[in-house]
């Protein structure tokens, strides 16, 4: 499997290569193995990369010696989602992030909704928020992607769909009856997706109707409910197969 690691803009296009220190050599140094000759992709997080190969190798460092131009890369998904995702307990968020940016979402947008726990404040979120950021470089440099998505800090629910500009606005809502497949089938993905889905526990009334007003349609995802951690990678497929990179008929 050939190695990735993330790089600056400026050092992509540095002529003779790259030399890394730090956490990126560390990584590639003790845990995977690189060796002498090894071919290494470095990507600039923003949709670049370049292929080189691994050489001086030292003690806490290397060099990337490029073998090739940069390049464009695989990027987000075109039907280019937002993800608005009212926080659930524990460390869900974590795997959500995660096949998020592996299903090709553009940014994710944590929210605090009603039933969303816990409310963190001040150095508590903050800390939360670069993991997330970590988990999100990570989850980009294991599937392929040569951007990282941006991650959000938190917002309260009203002020987060208050940024939203995308064209399509979809609500994964556990009352609704139109199916997402048929809400799909009048967007023009061109103009982006926004996408809001609950914590445990969903959406009260107000909250609902308050989504609903900021031009949100509200969607089923059928006939079982499923858990917060489920719902993104099951509308991320859907969204991609009928408005993405997956969509078997050009739209």
């Amino acid at each position: 499997m050939t190695e990735r690691v993330r790089v600056g803009a400026a050092d992509l296009d540095a002529p003779s290569g790259v030399v890394l220190g730090g956490d990126a050599a560390h990584h590639l140094l003790r845990f995977s193995r690189v060796r002498d000759g090894d071919i290494v992709v470095a990507f600039d997080g923003v949709g670049r990369e370049r292929t080189g190969r691994a050489c001086d190798l030292r003690r806490g460092e290397l060099r990337i010696s490029w073998d090739g131009p940069a390049r464009p890369g695989v990027v987000a998904d075109a039907a280019g989602v937002r993800w608005i995702q009212c926080l659930p307990k524990g460390d869900k968020m974590d795997g959500i992030v995660r096949q998020a940016v592996e299903l090709g979402v553009r940014v994710v947008a944590p929210a605090y909704s009603a039933r969303s726990v816990p409310r963190e404040v001040g150095a508590r979120v903050e800390a939360r928020v670069d993991r997330w950021r970590r988990i999100a470089e990570e989850a980009a440099r294991q599937c392929g992607r040569a951007d990282v998505p941006e991650v959000r800090a938190p917002l309260l629910l009203a002020e987060a769909i208050a940024h939203v500009i995308e064209a399509g606005r979809l609500f994964a809502w556990e009352r609704a009856t139109t199916p997402l497949s048929a809400a799909l089938a009048g967007l023009r993905p061109e103009g982006g997706i926004a996408v809001v889905a609950g914590p445990e526990g969903g959406f009260g009334d107000d909250e609902a109707e308050r989504v609903v007003g900021a031009a949100f349609v509200p969607v089923s995802l059928g006939p079982r409910v499923l858990r917060a951690e489920t719902a993104a990678p099951a509308v991320l497929a859907i969204i991609s197969a009928f408005s993405g990179d997956l969509a078997a008929i050009p739209r």
